[in-house]
């Protein structure tokens, strides 16, 4: 990656070398002024092997993180750089006419190229472009070529091709360019092709079935043409087109295109290496356009703009991994500030001792600190290599979620700069933390210290708090106010998150008692944040209902409904205490350990507090994606609403259309018939330059226009979710398109909404203004100018309809008739989509084959909707359990935090231990009070995080359900079970060893510790 958040990489890497060679100076000098307190600090590091181990591993999941997600997105960027030049090879820019646009349909599934046989120029044209670029240093090649894509197929294997790129070449191609070459290294020279000769991709050989002296025949522009396949290279031939390829001398490719002595695209290679050259396509550009300014040529920076896409979605991915890991990284600062915590507890009189012999302050610090950041270089060290293994597993899962995607490919790569920028920042996040945690472990009474009598707790009677209490509400009246002036519910949400815990606070000052105090502020954040839309709608009519949201409400909802209900739970302590001895209290041998394994962590607040948030932080949103992705399956489960209604869609060229469906199938039905289905519609997919009537500062845009026939109208059952008032059903508005010249629906995805959660998404091209995805009514005035590529004449459709978010197959469209786009274009557009409904009793996968064997001369690959459908889901689900599991890493947190407890309370308890010992508990009664606690801790956390993530995501359904018709929300049982039982296993295991320890305990010598 060369950017992350927007910063360059070297610029990050070598700032965060600085501040970690700083913070490293520091430490090294003060170690080295102070050796007795740095060997006190280190010394307990070997002491204890076991509980070292344990902080390490809760430390290094933050670096962790980090790292598996920076090596992601080098693999992301790796790959689509890879692909890129898999399609580009040498080549840098292409220059070609204006007027041609094969722009994609930007269609969530892909329909055919929007227009072909672009405009074709002359011999003097590429001398321009020769003599423009002779200067030395800008280019080693140009390579004026006839590129275009025709159906084909193989008479022998009966196997056919929608697209087939026939590269048409001059003799010096190779020179200018690469040489195509076999896979064994053979070199193919163009110089060796006949006129019906020709050299085939490996991927193209492949996908027809032929090899080495087989035969393809071509439908082009001039008719039906075989030719000889001479070779098979699999290196070469490339040109920007991800369609497989075929390479023939230029004259054939004239006769094809029926175009001769012209040229429709010239191929340039910038001096220096595949990638290096890059760097020249500014300065090519910059002397390439004076020349052709006054032509209808364009130069096109491929490669640049593939290498920027690279880098801007490998950006995105990295972003979303680190802002759904944002989660566990909380957790992991609350464990850094309750090792600290409880390291001070356990030295308590040590420390004591320490000041009582005039140490200071600042001595306490040193000492953990050079222990703290002994332990973060260790831990990072570990995370970052570790960040790498979990990242090559993440890229596997990727790989399996997106192998039906046969042009783009996953090659697991790692950065060493992500590697060095992970372990700084996971280094000095961690220092940081272990600085304030030393910090405040250093404020202790010397008397009590010594004693280990235990700190008097603070009251709310302080000025300090007061005036942090109305500094708090004097900041929530600002975001609140910055919320409202902004349209942003983050803002507003924080803002009135703060006044809500900012009044009780202010009145703890005021002898308020802690229990209501905190109770009030828990209860409120949950009051606040938890409700579906709907209560807020009764409660609050006013609530403004134009504000934006984003991911980052997904982060302040669960930081706030957890902080919520610790602060609710643990200031009711002794309620929940009671709750539990009552229910379980009765049977037999079990209060006495019940009582002591839930007193404990009650007394112990902070400490277990801080266990419950990170237990329950990662709970809850493992438990939320489980049950957003359950509901959203639920919802695709709809195969007829979702596909449209269609079973079987079939694609075709340009170059050999299919004119009249029912009558192939009646007179050439290879093993099926027009009886055999129900329901024949297609689509014709024209590109055109587009922008909104009346839209501000809005530009023209390349995008694809869906036009329609009758049979599709008909029988497309799509709904809107808005129409236009003068119609009362969804049909009417689809009779409308078939019946009235110059109306059109787009898909709601090109309309803007106030919710940005669409992380990484891909770019929209077009999009509508004035009009949101929330709004219920469509403005009458809603049109869209139209611009022919070719002629430059203009036309305008008026937007009747907007069709549901659902309608899988209409994503980013722009749907109106056949016969309107006839009178829109300049050329004629046939149809390249072909839908159908297969008769009762006909199965679609057999019918699939059949519309193929059929169709196999136009081109026609047929795909089962159904099949397609299930299977974008399955890798939309792999991806979003890759998103579950990511998060879950912080489960390693919560579960090294029970286990640095457990640790810990062995040493700090060890006269008590001896104690229950003495009055007569056995072993196995320890070490049960031991599990327990540890149990009531995880299952405390457990049940506050899967309650907390149901019941927000029931809100968030809620929400979204308004604008998807038919999405319930689904609560996935197994998964919160399967969550639950593998956290709370996990656990157990965790703190098994230091239970056993606490029951090995003899008695005389536990009563004889200090």
């Amino acid at each position: 990656m060369e950017k992350l958040f927007g910063i360059p990489i070297n610029n990050m890497m070598i700032g965060l070398l600085v501040a970690l060679g700083i913070g490293a100076g520091i430490i090294i000098i003060a170690a080295l002024r102070n050796p007795v307190l740095f060997k006190m600090g280190v010394r307990n590091i070997t002491r204890r092997p076991a509980q070292t181990s344990l902080i390490v591993l809760g430390l290094m999941l933050t670096t962790l993180l980090f790292s598996a997600a920076l090596s992601t997105g080098d693999t992301m960027n790796f790959s689509i750089r890879k692909s890129a030049m898999d399609q580009l090879g040498p080549v840098d820019e292409i220059v070609r006419a204006k007027s041609v646009s094969d722009q994609e349909s930007h269609m969530g599934n892909q329909t055919g190229r929007a227009q072909t046989n672009g405009q074709f120029f002359g011999p003097a044209e590429v001398d321009r472009i020769r003599g423009a670029l002779a200067a030395d240093g800008l280019t080693d090649g140009i390579a004026p070529v006839v590129a275009d894509t025709y159906p084909a197929l193989s008479p022998a294997s009966r196997q056919n091709l929608p697209e087939l790129q026939v590269l048409g070449v001059e003799s010096d191609y190779a020179a200018q360019t690469e040489p195509l070459e076999t896979a064994s290294g053979q070199v193919l020279t163009i110089e060796s092709l006949s006129e019906n000769d020709a050299f085939m991709s490996t991927k193209a050989a492949d996908k027809l079935d032929v090899k080495e002296g087989g035969q393809v025949q071509v439908f082009s522009a001039s008719g039906p043409r075989l030719l000889n396949v001479a070779g098979v290279y699999d290196s070469g031939g490339k040109s920007g087109s991800i369609a497989p390829s075929m390479v023939v001398p230029i004259r054939v490719a004239r006769d094809l295109a029926a175009k001769p002595d012209s040229y429709n695209m010239v191929l340039i290679s910038n001096q220096g290496g595949v990638f290096e050259g890059v760097d020249r396509t500014d300065a090519v550009t910059a002397a390439l356009e004076p020349a052709i300014a006054d032509t209808n040529l364009e130069i096109q920076p491929l490669k640049q703009k593939a290498l920027a896409e690279a880098e801007q979605a490998a950006s995105s991915f990295t972003s979303i991994f680190l802002l759904f890991g944002e989660f566990s990284m909380i957790a992991g600062v609350l464990l850094i500030f309750l090792i600290f915590v409880m390291l001070a507890a356990e030295r308590k009189t040590e420390l004591g001792v320490m000041r009582a012999m005039g140490s200071k302050r600042r001595d306490i610090l040193k000492v953990f600190a050079f222990e703290g950041v002994v332990y973060a270089a260790l831990a990072a060290a570990v995370g970052a290599v570790l960040g790498v293994v979990v990242g090559w597993g993440m890229v596997q899962i990727l790989a399996s979620a997106f192998g039906s995607f046969e042009e783009f490919s996953f090659s697991f790569s790692f950065n060493v700069k992500s590697l060095v920028i992970a372990y700084s920042m996971g280094m000095i996040a961690t220092y940081i933390i272990v600085i304030i945690s030393a910090w405040r472990t250093g404020h202790l009474n010397i008397v009590r210290a010594i004693r280990d009598i235990p700190e008097p707790e603070k009251g709310g009677r302080r000025l300090r708090w007061l005036l942090t209490s109305i500094g708090m509400l004097i900041f929530g009246v600002l975001l609140t106010m910055v919320g409202l002036s902004s349209k942003q519910s983050g803002w507003f949400m924080l803002g009135t998150s703060f006044l809500i815990v900012g009044i009780p606070f202010v009145l703890r000052y005021f002898r308020l008692p802690d229990r209501i105090v905190f109770t009030i502020a828990g209860l409120g954040l949950l009051a606040w944040w938890l409700p579906p839309e709907s209560v807020w709608n009764t409660i609050f009519p006013f609530w403004p209902e134009d504000m934006n949201a984003g991911m980052e409400m997904f982060i302040l909802s669960g930081i706030a409904v957890v902080a919520g209900s610790i602060w609710a739970v643990m200031y009711n302590s002794d309620i929940l205490l009671a709750a539990v001895v009552g229910v379980f209290g009765r049977l037999k041998g079990l209060p006495p350990i019940l009582k002591i394994s839930v007193n404990y962590p009650m007394r112990t607040r902070f400490r277990t507090g801080m266990a419950l948030a990170m237990f329950s932080l990662i709970i809850f949103t493992m438990t939320f994606m489980s049950a957003m992705m359950n509901s959203f399956s639920a919802l695709y489960d709809d195969i007829p609403r979702v596909s449209g209604g269609f079973e079987v869609q079939g694609i075709t060229g340009y170059s050999n259309p299919v004119t009249d469906v029912n009558g192939t199938l009646a007179t050439k039905g290879d093993g099926i018939g027009p009886d055999d289905f129900t329901a024949i519609g297609s689509l014709a997919t024209a590109g055109a330059e587009l922008r909104q009537v009346g839209a501000e500062n809005q530009e023209w845009s390349q995008f694809a226009i869906q036009g329609a026939d009758a049979g599709y109208l008909d029988n497309i059952n799509y709904t809107f979710k808005m129409k236009d008032k003068s119609f009362k059903t969804d049909a009417e508005v689809w009779q409308a398109i078939k019946n009235q010249p110059g109306l059109a629906v787009v898909h709601s995805s090109l309309l803007p909404t106030h919710s940005n959660f669409n992380q990484g998404g891909p770019a929209i091209t077009f999009q509508m203004s004035g009009v949101y995805q929330e709004d219920e009514e469509l403005p009458d005035n809603l049109f869209i100018e139209v611009k022919d590529p070719v002629t430059g004449e203009l036309s305008r459709l008026k937007v009747i309809g907007v069709i549901e978010p659902l309608a899988f197959y209409a994503t980013m469209g722009i749907f109106t008739s056949q016969d309107t786009i006839s009178q829109m274009s300049s050329r004629p557009v046939p149809p390249t989509s072909f839908w159908f409904r297969t008769a009762p009793g006909v199965n679609a996968v057999d019918a699939s084959r059949g519309l193929q064997r059929t169709f196999y001369e136009s081109g026609m690959n047929t795909i089962v909707i159904e099949d397609n459908i299930r299977s974008s889901m399955r890798a939309m689900s792999m991806i979003n359990n890759l998103l579950t599991g990511f998060m879950g890493l912080g489960l390693v947190v919560g579960i090294a935090a029970l286990g640095v407890i457990a640790a810990r309370a062995v040493v700090e308890r060890r006269q008590q231990i001896g104690m229950l010992r003495a009055i007569g508990f056995r072993r196995g009664m320890v070490q049960k009070a031991f599990l327990l606690e540890s149990s009531f801790v995880a299952l405390l956390g457990i049940t506050i995080g899967s309650v907390l993530g149901l019941t927000l995501c029931y809100s968030v359904m809620t929400f979204i359900a308004k604008d998807m018709a038919g999405l319930t929300y689904q609560i996935p049982w197994f998964n919160v079970v399967f969550i639950g039982v593998l956290a709370y296993a996990a656990s157990l295991l965790t703190t098994y060893l230091p239970a056993h320890q606490a029951s090995k305990v003899y008695p005389a010598e536990a009563l004889r510790y200090e």
